[in-house]
């Protein structure tokens, strides 16, 4: 729990909700302060954080004065892929401030709180989806850059139909589901565990408000999905996924009829992906990357024991495949740190020094070790930046859009 002064009059108090009341007191302002529905997403929100499969009790933090929810967040806790290892995840969302108390230091005690809780749950990482030019001063930096492929509408009609058909997802179509995530973003660092339990969770509340819509072969087997928005526009997809180029024009043609007004159609998508190489196999597309440093998806380090130990046994098998050098891997002013390829108390070890920051753009393949060299507070030897390229690859992270938070 976090106590701050306010004024002579008022205290600051950070804690989880604990109860009802509490917990809706948060949604309500949450709902207000995103410009939601009150009504309807009070009800919907809290159903869905509450009825998670992986819900952890008191993840809904609040600030109050006195018995008063000024403001919050919510921090879901997830494993978070990285290569073949997989690491415990704070998922940071919905920061909220009553408007009354705003420019008062709220915002900025919840943004520590979070960094203290996730080092007391033993998170290795904390991620966010932030806006521009206000996380960065808490040590989050920049892990991906989005990117989406571009239909015009025009060039999509002139195509035949497709052989398959696209029908609603049902309830019974979670294994599915999560058979296709897993064949098609699952080898991505950024993706998420997930069991058929959180599937089903999470595939009944979208069926309530757009069900997915499922492209279907001759025989009826599920050969991809389509996730589009609640909200305009609808010409942009939250996810899609096809094993082959009748999966990926069924889902198109759906979607071109879903958005009857729009001149474009945009999926995003891996560049790497085989349902972008389907794509660009069989029509023009426009590939736009967006790049808004200090904004979007960031990350930075929580409890840095639980990261080291996660991702020594990646770094290790990366430096063993590609006949690296052992070294030492320091994180500037803090404990403890990392012997890669050698014993712990191996002697003389070449030390290669990274900043908190440094470290996680390397983890995710943000930047090539090369760049990130150049970084202040940051120490390589010349003659490990091969070793440091080889363990760190750059590329291969996304975020799929259900698994946004």
């Amino acid at each position: 729990m976090i106590e701050l002064a306010m004024s002579t009059n008022d205290s600051l108090t950070i804690r989880s909700a604990e109860t009802s009341a509490e917990l809706d007191a948060f949604f309500r302002l949450a709902c207000e302060g995103f410009a939601l529905d009150t009504l309807r997403s009070v009800a919907y929100w809290q159903q869905r954080v509450e009825r998670a499969p992986d819900y952890v009790p008191g993840q809904v933090r609040c600030a109050f004065v006195a018995n008063t929810v000024i403001g919050g967040y919510i921090l879901y806790e997830r494993r978070l892929r990285v290569g073949f290892v997989t690491i415990p995840t704070g998922c940071f969302a919905h920061l909220v401030t009553h408007p009354d108390w705003r420019g008062r230091g709220v915002a900025t005690a919840l943004m520590h709180d979070a960094i203290a809780r996730a080092i007391e749950r033993r998170l290795g990482l904390i991620l966010l989806d932030g806006i521009a030019g206000f996380y960065g001063r808490f040590g989050y930096v920049d892990i991906l850059d989005t990117t989406r492929h571009i239909v015009s509408r025009s060039h999509l009609a002139a195509m035949p139909l497709s052989p398959y058909t696209a029908r609603p997802a049902t309830p019974a179509d979670a294994p599915v589901l999560l058979e296709l995530y897993e064949r098609h973003y699952a080898g991505y660092s950024g993706s998420f565990v997930r069991s058929i339990a959180w599937q089903r969770h999470d595939l009944a509340l979208r069926l309530e408000e757009n069900p997915p819509r499922l492209a279907c072969d001759a025989r009826g087997q599920v050969r991809g999905y389509l996730i589009l928005p609640s909200r305009a526009p609808s010409n942009h997809a939250v996810e899609a996924a096809a094993d082959d180029w009748h999966a990926a024009l069924a889902l198109l043609q759906h979607h071109a009829s879903i958005a009857r007004e729009a001149a474009e159609i945009d999926w995003p998508l891996p560049p790497d992906s085989p349902t972008f190489y389907t794509l660009a196999d069989h029509l023009n597309l426009t590939s736009r990357s967006h790049h808004h440093p200090d904004e979007g998806w960031m990350a930075r380090p929580a409890h840095l024991p639980t990261l080291l130990t996660c991702i020594g046994p990646l770094l290790e098998e990366r430096r063993r495949a590609t006949g690296g050098e052992a070294f030492r891997l320091c994180i500037a002013g803090a404990e403890p740190s990392l012997a890669v390829g050698a014993d712990a108390n191996a002697p003389d070890l070449p030390t290669v020094t990274l900043t908190l920051q440094a470290l996680v753009q390397l983890l995710f393949g943000f930047r090539p070790a090369h760049w990130v060299a150049r970084y202040p507070g940051v120490h390589v030897p010349p003659a490990m930046l091969p070793t440091l390229g080889a363990i760190f690859p750059t590329g291969r992270t996304w975020i799929a859009g259900s698994d946004a938070f």
